[in-house]
């Protein structure tokens, strides 16, 4: 189910009480996660048949249990999904792809794992970057999936040492 991580808290009514599944189908996980929920420190309103639970209480538990699992990154860590934690990248591993002419997208290996490690900042903290990660290389856009056409891409040839020569 698509919000069983991170539920959208901006669906929840504060002032309105919810049942188990109606809290399940407005944040669209399982019935049963909310039930874990609730045995894992979710307050309901006692006594009640069918279980009711406040919409400020339900937005409290989301929140406290949201901010519990954010990790900050160093200046010079990036968060490898493998590890589920901040890493620092290989020296000299780290590309720099640009998303917009505002924000960049940083790429490199896990010094733990040997995944791919990222992280997205501002083009304006390019010397800081440079400055945490080394000589940081700038990747050139790829041209998969694009309208433009290679000049030259079918006239290249290999000779007999594996060296690529040009078209005659």
């Amino acid at each position: 189910m698509p919000g069983a991580k991170n539920p959208d808290r901006r669906r929840i009514r504060i002032r309105r009480t919810y049942s188990v599944p109606e809290v399940a189908t407005l944040l669209e996980v399982h019935v049963h996660t909310v039930r874990r929920w609730l045995k894992n420190g979710l307050g309901s309103i006692d006594g009640q048949n069918p279980t009711l639970i406040h919409g400020a209480e339900l937005r409290r538990y989301l929140d406290v249990r949201a901010i519990g699992r954010k990790q900050k990154c160093g200046p010079d860590e990036m968060y490898c999904l493998s590890c589920r934690a901040p890493r620092l990248p290989i020296l000299g591993s780290v590309h720099i792809a640009d998303l917009n002419e505002k924000t960049v997208r940083l790429v490199g290996v896990c010094c733990t794992c040997g995944r791919k490690i990222c992280r997205a900042g501002s083009a304006s903290r390019l010397p800081e970057y440079t400055a945490s990660f080394g000589a940081v290389q700038r990747r050139t856009p790829s041209l998969k999936g694009s309208s433009i056409p290679l000049l030259d891409g079918d006239s290249k040839e290999q000779d007999e040492n594996g060296q690529v020569q040009r078209g005659k």
